[in-house]
């Protein structure tokens, strides 16, 4: 019996970090009781229903993995190239708000000067959020003003270009970046639904027909019995030692 149930340790999907210690294990005690049932198609054949039952458990385990893979979509990634971003299109703010301002003082336009004024220190002090707003700002503005009347103020049509690129791609960033968060936190309902659909199969279905097995297949019931151990490690202050529950409850 000790054999088996420590074999659970050696049992881990090889997708875990997006579940925490207990679905972990739980996932891993999943695997083992449809390792151990496929392992005995002499056994399953007694019991169609049961044979049923481990059927969709198996279905359970390859969803809980694939939920692995897209809920550890890598947010850092997604932005991989942010901060190079945020410096350039903070730059390109500061210069081209200023060609706006000066723009805007020649023509009278207090407004406008309003609007355009941003300097480098309170550039530097936004949020990517504050940063995007106030870039879509300027080149809101900006882009009223002819391309002669901006050249004269120092700023090119292609210098326009790369400050209207910067801000397209950070702001891509800050939506897939928003989109990855959201995602995770459908995934993680996902999950939880999986695994308390896993717990109803084998509390109603799996354990009440599994007795039946200590009469006509008692090798297998006590492997049954000893995959459906959960065994985690409870990571708290007042202990360290392995926890270990049935995997129904």
């Amino acid at each position: 019996m000790k054999e088996i149930i420590i074999a659970l340790w050696y049992y881990k999907p090889q997708i875990h970090l997006f579940m925490n210690d207990y679905q972990t294990a739980r996932s891993a005690s999943i695997k083992l009781i449809v390792k151990e049932a496929k392992s005995h198609p002499e056994a399953l054949a007694l019991i169609p229903k049961f044979s049923s039952g481990i059927s969709r458990l198996e279905a359970i385990s390859t969803e809980i993995d694939a939920i692995g893979i897209l809920q550890g979509k890598d947010i850092t990634g997604i932005a991989s190239d942010k901060n190079t971003l945020i410096d350039l299109l903070s730059n390109y703010l500061v210069d081209i708000s200023g060609a706006v301002c000066s723009h805007a003082i020649e023509k009278n336009d207090k407004t406008l000067q309003a609007k355009a004024t941003y300097k480098q220190s309170a550039v530097g002090k936004m949020s990517q959020a504050e940063l995007l707003t106030a870039a879509g700002i300027i080149q809101e503005e900006a882009g009223k003003i002819s391309a002669e009347e901006l050249a004269n103020e120092g700023i090119s049509a292609e210098e326009m270009a790369q400050f209207s690129e910067a801000y397209a791609k950070l702001n891509d960033t800050f939506t897939g970046t928003r989109e990855a968060i959201i995602d995770r936190s459908g995934y993680t309902q996902k999950l939880a639904d999986l695994f308390a659909e896993a717990s109803a199969i084998k509390k109603n279905i799996l354990d009440p027909l599994s007795r039946q097995y200590q009469r006509k297949a008692p090798e297998f019931y006590q492997k049954y019995k000893a995959a459906s151990t959960v065994i985690y490690k409870r990571n708290t202050k007042e202990s360290e030692e392995a926890k270990v529950e049935e995997a129904s409850k």
